[in-house]
C-alpha cells in the first residue's frame, strides 16, 4: 500500500515540524522573559569603608539626617521636614547649598529610627541624589 503506516519494515522518520513548533515556543517564552527584566539604576554613591579620612574630608561639614518614627526629618537635629512632605523641598535645598560650597563629597549620614517605613528612608536618598550628594552613609 501507498502511503501506509503500519508496516514493520519501513523506518520511521525524524519529525522535523514539532521540533521547529517546540523551538519557536521556547523562543517565544524567553524574548518575553528577557523584556520582562527591570532593570535597575545606578546610584552614584560612595559607601563608607575601611579606607583612611582624607584631608579634604576633614575641612568639610558633616551633615546629619536623622528621621524619626514619624517621618519627620531632621538635618543637624533641626527640623526640616515634615512627615507628609514627601520631596522634600527644604532639605534638597539645603543639601544643594552644601554641595555647592563644599562639593559633592560632602558627607552625609543618614539615621534612621528602628521602626522608621522604608518609603520615607528611600525619599531621603532621593532628596540627597537629587542635591548630588556622593557620599552617603547610613548610621544609628
Amino acid at each position: 500500500m501507498a502511503g501506509g503506516g503500519g508496516g514493520s519494515d519501513g523506518d520511521v522518520g525524524f519529525q522535523i515540524a514539532p521540533m521547529i513548533d517546540l523551538i519557536l515556543v521556547l523562543m517565544v517564552f524567553f524574548m518575553s522573559t528577557v523584556a520582562m527584566k527591570q532593570v535597575e539604576n545606578e546610584l552614584g554613591v560612595t559607601l563608607p569603608g575601611t579606607g583612611g579620612v582624607s584631608s579634604e574630608a576633614k575641612t568639610t561639614v558633616e551633615l546629619n539626617i536623622g528621621i524619626d518614627i514619624d517621618g519627620s526629618v531632621n538635618l543637624n537635629s533641626e527640623p526640616i521636614g515634615p512627615p507628609n512632605d514627601k520631596e522634600l523641598t527644604a532639605l534638597r535645598k539645603k543639601l544643594a547649598e552644601q554641595v555647592q560650597l563644599f562639593g559633592d563629597k560632602t558627607p552625609v549620614t543618614i539615621m534612621p529610627q528602628p521602626d522608621v517605613q522604608h518609603g520615607r528612608v528611600m525619599d531621603v536618598v532621593n532628596a540627597c541624589s537629587a542635591a548630588k550628594v556622593k557620599n552617603i552613609s547610613f548610621g544609628g
